[in-house]
C-alpha cells in the first residue's frame, strides 16, 4: 500500500507539473513552476526509499526528499513577497537561503555525520522499505529552519493587512493555509505517524490549491505586466477589474488622473461611497451586456481634463475565455481643446482647408495614373486600355449615381472606384516581358500565367497604399484589381466567386474592362463596332455581368460612342 501512495504521489505530481506549465505556458510562473519541480523531485525521493533494496538507495532518496523540505518554504515565502509587491531585504534572503543550505548539508552529510541523524537504518515490511530515523540535535535546524520561513510568511501577510489595500487576501491566505498544512503534518508525521511520511500527499494538496488559484494569481501578473510595459507612456493611465466588477490593480497614471483609486480595495467591487466617480461612469459601462460582448470607449471630463476611456475585454487561456476588464484612459485635454477652436475658426480657414485636402486628392490622383502609365509603358497589346477604361467607369459612375437609394451605392464609394479604376491592371508589372509584350495570343500556359496579374495587383496596391488613412479606398482598390476578372455565373478568376459574392465596385469595373476590349484595336484583333459590342454586353447578362448593372451599363451608350469617337479624332 505504501509503494502504491508513494508512487501514485510521484506520478500526481508529474501531471500536476505539466498541467501547469500547460495553463501557464504565457504567464509569469517561474516561483511557481519551481516550486513543482521541487516537489517532483522529492516525491521522487519518498518513492525511492519506499522501494529501496539498499541502505545507500534510501540514503539517496532521503536526500531528495530534503530539497522540497528546504527549498518549498524559501520558493513559497517569495511566492508571498512577489503577491504582495513587497521587496526582500537582501540581507533576510541571504540569511534564509544559507540557512538552507546549511540544513542541506547536514542531511546530505548523514552516512558520515551523528549530528542530525544519530542512526538511520533501513527495514522492510510487506514489500515497503522504510527510513528508521533517531534524530540528533541538529534536526532541530530544520524545524526551526520550517517555523522561521512561516513566520516571514505570515508577517507579509500582516504588514500588508494593515499597510496596504493592493493585494489579494484570498489568494495570499489560501496558499499561507496550505503551507501551514504541510509544515502541520511534518511535525505530526515526525512524533506520532511512525514509518509512513505523508508529506508526499501534503505536498500534492498544496500543487492542487496552487493550480486552483493560478488563473486568479495570473490575473495579477497580467495587471502588473501592464503597468511595468505601460508606465513609460506618460499619458495612458490602466485599471483591471475581474468578470464580477472586483477591482484588480492600476498603474501610476490612471493615480494620477483618478486619485480615489487609492481608496478601492483589491478584490472589492466599486463602491459608490468609497470611489463615486469610478461608480458612476465605470460600473455602469462593465455591466453593460454589449460591453460584456465586444470593446467600446466615451470620453469623460473631470474638472479640466478630458479622459478618452476605452473598455477592453480581457481574455485568458487558448480558448481566450474573458476573465475581466481593462480600462485605459488617455488624456485628450489637448484634442478637445482643438476640436472647440476648429468650431471657431472662420470661413477663410475652412476654405484653406478644403484647398489642401483639395490638392492632397489631386497628389493621390496623380499617383495612381503614375501607376497605370508604368503599366501602359510596359503593355505593348493594350496600348490606352487604362486609362480609357478610366474614362468609361467615370461615365457608368455617373450614371449609377442617380440608382443610389435602389442600390445602396454612396457618393463617396461611387468616387473611390472612379479613383481606384486605372489601378486594376497594376499586377501586370509583376509579369514577365515575353508574356506581356508577346505579339499575339497567349498559350494556355502563358494565359496561365498572365491571370495571376489579378492576385499581383491587389498585393502591390496593398504595400503601395499601406500608409493610406481612406481604408475604404484601399479595400475597394484592391478589390478591383482582385476581382475584376471574376464572372457572375462563376466561371471567372482567380477565385471563382459568382452573383453577388463578387465585390460590386469588382462587378461594375469588369464591365469597363471588357466593354473597352472588345472596341479597341489589339494586336491579335481589329476593333469591334458598337452595334456588335453593346450586343456583347447584353447577351453576357446574367452570365459574365451582374443583369442590374449591364441594364444600367447599357443606358450609358450614347455617352460611351461619344467618348470613343472623341479618341479616334
Amino acid at each position: 500500500m505504501g509503494v502504491n501512495l508513494y508512487s501514485i504521489s510521484f506520478l500526481i505530481s508529474i501531471l500536476m507539473l505539466v498541467f501547469l506549465l500547460v495553463v501557464g505556458y504565457k504567464q509569469n510562473i517561474t516561483f511557481y513552476m519551481l516550486v513543482f519541480i521541487i516537489i517532483t523531485i522529492s516525491n521522487m525521493g519518498y518513492y525511492s526509499i519506499s522501494s529501496a533494496t539498499s541502505i545507500e538507495t534510501a540514503v539517496l532518496g532521503n536526500r531528495l526528499t530534503y530539497l522540497g523540505g528546504v527549498f518549498i518554504p524559501l520558493l513559497m515565502f517569495l511566492c508571498f513577497l512577489k503577491l504582495c509587491k513587497l521587496k526582500i531585504p537582501k540581507l533576510l534572503l541571504s540569511f534564509l537561503f544559507i540557512y538552507a543550505i546549511v540544513v542541506l548539508y547536514y542531511a546530505f552529510s548523514i552516512e558520515h555525520r551523528t549530528d542530525y541523524y544519530r542512526s538511520i537504518e533501513l527495514i522492510s515490511n510487506n514489500g515497503m522499505s522504510f527510513l528508521v530515523k533517531e534524530y540528533g540535535p541538529m534536526h532541530k535546524l530544520h524545524t526551526w529552519y520550517l517555523t522561521i520561513s512561516f513566520c516571514c510568511s505570515l508577517g507579509v501577510i500582516f504588514y500588508c493587512f494593515f499597510k496596504k489595500n493592493n493585494i489579494s487576501y484570498k489568494v495570499t491566505v489560501s496558499l499561507l493555509v496550505a503551507e501551514l498544512g504541510t509544515i502541520i503534518i511534518y511535525y505530526v508525521n515526525s512524533t506520532s505517524l511512525g514509518n509512513y511520511e505523508l508529506t508526499a500527499v501534503a505536498y500534492i494538496i498544496d500543487e492542487v490549491v496552487i493550480l486552483v488559484l493560478i488563473r486568479r494569481i495570473n490575473m495579477y501578473e497580467i495587471s502588473e505586466n501592464i503597468a511595468q510595459a505601460l508606465d513609460k507612456h506618460s499619458t495612458y493611465g490602466y485599471l483591471v477589474f475581474d468578470n464580477h466588477m472586483r477591482y484588480v490593480g492600476c498603474n501610476d497614471m490612471a493615480l494620477t488622473y483618478i486619485p480615489e483609486i487609492a481608496k478601492q480595495k483589491v478584490d472589492e467591487p466599486l463602491s459608490e461611497e468609497n470611489t463615486p466617480f469610478l461608480y458612476r461612469h465605470f460600473s455602469e459601462c462593465m455591466s453593460d451586456p454589449k460591453v460584456m460582448k465586444e470593446d467600446c470607449e466615451h470620453l469623460i471630463e473631470r474638472d479640466d481634463l478630458f479622459l478618452k476611456c476605452g473598455i477592453k475585454n480581457l481574455s485568458y487561456g487558448r480558448k481566450q475565455k474573458k476573465i475581466g476588464f481593462l480600462i485605459e484612459l488617455v488624456d485628450d485635454t489637448q484634442q478637445q481643446k482643438y476640436m472647440k477652436l476648429l468650431n471657431n475658426y472662420n470661413t477663410d480657414l475652412l476654405e484653406e482647408v478644403r484647398k489642401k485636402t483639395a490638392r492632397i486628392n489631386q497628389l493621390q490622383d496623380k499617383m495612381v495614373l503614375g501607376m497605370a502609365d508604368m503599366i501602359e509603358n510596359r503593355d505593348s497589346n493594350t496600348g490606352g486600355h487604362i486609362k480609357r477604361t478610366s474614362k468609361v467607369i467615370r461615365i457608368f459612375t455617373e450614371k449609377l449615381t442617380k440608382y443610389n437609394a435602389e442600390y445602396h451605392l454612396t457618393r463617396d464609394f461611387l468616387e473611390n472606384v472612379a479613383k481606384a479604376a486605372p489601378m486594376h491592371d497594376l499586377g501586370k508589372i509583376a509579369v514577365d516581358d515575353s508574356i506581356l509584350r508577346k505579339p499575339g495570343k497567349f498559350t494556355p500556359e502563358e494565359f496561365e500565367e498572365m491571370k495571376k496579374h489579378s492576385e499581383k495587383g491587389a498585393e502591390i496596391i496593398g504595400q503601395l497604399l499601406e500608409d493610406v488613412e481612406d481604408e475604404e479606398f484601399v479595400q475597394i482598390a484592391k478589390n478591383v484589381a482582385y476581382y475584376h476578372h471574376e464572372k457572375w455565373n462563376g466561371e471567372g478568376y482567380p477565385k471563382h466567386l459568382a452573383g453577388e459574392n463578387i465585390p460590386m465596385e469588382a462587378r461594375i469595373m469588369a464591365l469597363a474592362d471588357v466593354f473597352d476590349a472588345l472596341v479597341s484595336k489589339r494586336c491579335y484583333k481589329e476593333k469591334m463596332d458598337y452595334e456588335r459590342a453593346f450586343s456583347i454586353i447584353e447577351e453576357s447578362s446574367g452570365s459574365h455581368f451582374d443583369p442590374k448593372l449591364t441594364e444600367i451599363f447599357l443606358q450609358c451608350r450614347e455617352s460611351l460612342v461619344e467618348f470613343y469617337n472623341s479618341e479616334e479624332e
